[in-house]
């Protein structure tokens, strides 16, 4: 699912357990992960602001289908910021709760009170760091995107991430490039998605400096 591909990417689950980007930012990323499976299952789509229900008929995902009932049974709400917003509260639990439920993360919760955030490590590295190999590799070589692949990309961008997939500062300046070209290539909707959660988590920046 794109939100636990995003989550392995934005989360060093094979090294410190902890974030590697600050929390609103990363809650935000993954509210618009969530979406995006949505989206990409054509079962809700974006157009400009709006979030619209094509489809009710469930995905057969507890997490992606609860959120699927909230937006059915809130037809007055298609503000795309306030879905985000919404589910960026839920966001975190919801998806390590679906990576811990088919095994691959484990949780250690931190003895000190003052240390609240828990831990997630990866229980198996390869499938822990594919989805960041295969990002990296996709920029760096400039190899074509699905529209999965594309959404992840963009949704990484969004959150300021792609230096940290990139690590090589040599390989940056093609990626970047290669990055504009995805970014431009998108289908309407994963763009519109795309850069409501780029404003999203770039009013968050703000807030987290202030």
């Amino acid at each position: 699912m794109l939100a636990d591909d995003f989550f392995l990417i934005v989360w060093d689950t094979t090294g410190t357990g902890k974030p590697r980007l600050y929390l609103q930012g990363l809650t935000l990323g993954l509210a618009g992960a969530l979406l995006g499976e949505l989206v990409l299952e054509n079962r809700v789509t974006v157009r400009g602001a709006r979030l619209q229900l094509l489809d009710r008929l469930p995905l057969r995902e507890r997490v992606a289908d609860g959120i699927l009932a909230d937006i059915a049974n809130s037809p007055q709400h298609t503000d795309v910021r306030t879905w985000l917003a919404y589910l960026a509260q839920r966001s975190l639990p919801d998806v390590t709760g679906r990576l811990l439920g088919i095994g691959l993360l484990e949780c250690v919760t931190p003895k000190l009170l003052k240390h609240k955030q828990n831990r997630y490590f990866a229980t198996e590295f390869g499938p822990a760091v594919w989805p960041s190999t295969r990002l990296r590799l996709s920029l760096v070589r400039r190899r074509p995107l699905n529209p999965y692949d594309m959404l992840l990309a963009a949704l990484v961008d969004a959150c300021g991430m792609t230096d940290t997939v990139v690590e090589d500062t040599g390989h940056r300046p093609e990626a970047h490039r290669h990055m504009t070209a995805v970014l431009a290539a998108m289908p309407q909707p994963l763009s519109d998605l795309s850069r409501h959660v780029s404003a999203a988590v770039g009013d968050a920046v703000l807030t987290y400096r202030t």
